[in-house]
């Protein structure tokens, strides 16, 4: 770029903002974004951009600007590692003047290609569509994790990292993309939108509580918003599981909880689900719409039903089996009873078969697969370290063969001290950095923001209960009128994020679209079965409706299009 030219351009963004104008209000070409953001960082951080390049157009991405950076570069204090939080921004030339910032996921530390597709594979990408797109690693570079010290966790030895992965770089990568479109289109976006799902989903939540003033509209999809404390789960699993393996160990001498049911049991207690469930939203169709009436009372009985009067077999499960699916399911508590985490509710996407094949999506989180001689339930493999490394204070780094033996001696009545502790190193808790439950949506509110949250009914990596208590917290702070700014979208037989015996395919970002740029509210979402072989039709659509609302099965028409629902209470 000629130097003259950007001496132009800066010194006349600077003469705006004396003048009370916006600065940059020319447009830079690529190369120029990047040289002028490396001597303008975001506020309070350091900038260097390691590319910026212009894109041809190909069959996945249309022609744009790719900018590439890491912001607040450093070395940590107790590990020696090289921090930074790396970022990736692509800007399309044909730009329909929106910002997307999507969230992240797991322990996070990687980049993302920052398309931006839909919430659900199957959609057309957001930067397709035309926006300005925006991802980040939180922080941390998962390629420097070191497994004998919390794996893919172990950059939580870092207390700047552990900010940096709970709250502080979302913030700031915002910010950052903000000013980056600024700088290239010569203007601000007209909407900006935020979309995660599980970590993505707890990111997402923190833009409407703690960072209210960056997003127009925001997506939240199986957000792990208490991820601090949802960490007990995985103690509860690994302890009570244990009992049902006497003798059967994995390479390091732990109970193998693999083998704790068959996929032949886990299919049992779906079919036990549905007997129960099914027909109480009016209509036997493999899904339970109305969630609310599927309870412990009607599913109880159920369970006894296939609980084997004497020796253990492949058409009933052992009263152990049964005593146990229902302590899990009740969720983490103290010893003296008092709840930690929410529990689940009853869906049949717990099983489910698709042909002769079982949803493994469930017990892939609670169990692993069953042939496995190791531990690899994903509440072992990616909750453990998490627990231990981000979520208790002081830190415990485990190595890959401690992970599940920590859970098993993990004492939940410890849990919240853990989470809440500081030291003069740690000087913000867990729960401090990373907590996203608050109702308080006052500012988001107030700025005209719009909130659309989705989970699956059988998601086992984040409790749809906490998800739905808190909307209805939320509602009963807003004096009933929560669904004016904040919708909540159960997905009957769905995992999490995805999967199961469910309609899981769904455009969430078109109907927030329309929420915030047209005042036209989500009165369902139009959502298709991926794999309709659950069902054991060739095609099945179902509305998604706006909790408290489900659907209802109109009396008439095919039970496998959503025109023959409606949503209602």
């Amino acid at each position: 770029m000629n130097s003259s030219r950007l001496f132009f351009i800066i010194a006349s963004g600077l003469m705006a903002v004396a003048c009370g104008g916006d600065a940059l209000s020319a447009s830079l070409s690529c190369a120029e974004t990047g040289t002028y953001l490396g001597s303008n960082p975001v506020a309070g951080t350091t900038l260097r951009v390691t590319a910026a390049t212009a894109q041809v157009a190909s069959s996945t991405m249309p022609s744009h600007c790719l900018i590439e950076g890491a912001m607040d570069e450093r070395i940590g204090p107790m590990d020696g590692k090289a921090y930074a939080i790396k970022f990736r921004m692509r800007l399309p030339n044909e730009w329909n003047q929106k910002f997307l910032m999507p969230g992240g996921g797991g322990a996070n530390g990687t980049l993302s290609d920052a398309t931006g597709p839909g919430p659900i594979a199957g959609f057309t990408s957001a930067l397709a569509r035309g926006y300005a797109v925006i991802v980040h690693d939180s922080g941390h570079d998962a390629a420097l994790a070191d497994p004998a010290k919390g794996g893919v966790a172990s950059f939580g030895i870092d207390q700047q990292a552990r900010v940096d992965f709970g709250h502080r770089s979302y913030d700031v990568v915002a910010q950052l993309g903000k000013s980056i479109i600024k700088a290239f289109y010569g203007k601000k976006p007209v909407h900006s939108y935020f979309s995660g799902c599980s970590e993505g989903g707890r990111e997402a939540m923190m833009m409407t509580n703690r960072f209210p003033d960056h997003f127009d509209g925001v997506i939240s999809g199986c957000p792990a918003m208490s991820t601090p404390i949802h960490q007990a789960y995985a103690s509860l699993l690994a302890q009570t599981f244990s009992t049902l393996v006497p003798g059967q160990v994995d390479q390091y001498g732990n109970p193998l909880i693999v083998k704790a049911y068959t996929d032949e049991d886990i299919q049992l207690i779906s079919s036990a689900i549905l007997q129960a469930c099914d027909a109480q939203d009016g209509l036997s169709d493999g899904m339970v719409n109305n969630l609310a009436a599927c309870t412990d009372a009607v599913v109880f009985p159920k369970l006894t039903a296939i609980t084997c009067s004497g020796d253990k077999t492949a058409s009933c499960l052992s009263a152990a089996q049964v005593s146990a699916w229902k302590t899990v399911m009740a969720g983490p508590k103290t010893s003296a009873g008092v709840q930690i985490y929410s529990g689940n509710p009853w869906d049949p996407g717990i099983g489910g078969m698709n042909g002769i094949a079982l949803n493994q999506n469930f017990r892939s989180w609670w169990l692993g697969t069953y042939s496995s001689a190791t531990n690899n339930a994903i509440k072992v493999t990616l909750s453990a370290p998490l627990h231990a490394m981000v979520h208790t204070t002081p830190p415990v780094p485990l190595s890959v063969d401690q992970n599940f033996a920590w859970e098993l001696g993990f004492n939940r009545d410890e849990l919240m001290a853990y989470a809440s502790r500081t030291t003069p190193y740690y000087v913000s808790s867990s729960i401090q950095n990373g907590l996203a439950t608050s109702t308080d949506l006052t500012r988001f509110k107030q700025n005209g923001g719009k909130l659309i949250q989705y989970i699956g009914q059988a998601d086992p990596a984040v409790s749809p209960s906490e998800t739905i208590a808190w909307w209805n917290k939320l509602n009963s702070e807003q004096a009933g009128a929560a669904a004016s700014f904040a919708r909540l979208f159960l997905v009957p037989g769905m995992n999490h994020g995805s999967g199961g015996p469910a309609t899981d395919k769904f455009d969430t970002l078109t109907a927030l679209e329309d929420w915030v740029e047209r005042g036209v509210a989500p009165e369902s979402i139009l959502a298709t079965a991926v794999n309709p072989g659950f069902f054991g039709v060739a095609s099945r659509t179902r509305p998604l409706c706006p909790y408290p609302t489900w659907a209802h099965y109109n009396g008439t028409g095919d039970i496998n299009l959503a025109s023959s629902f409606t949503c209602r209470p």
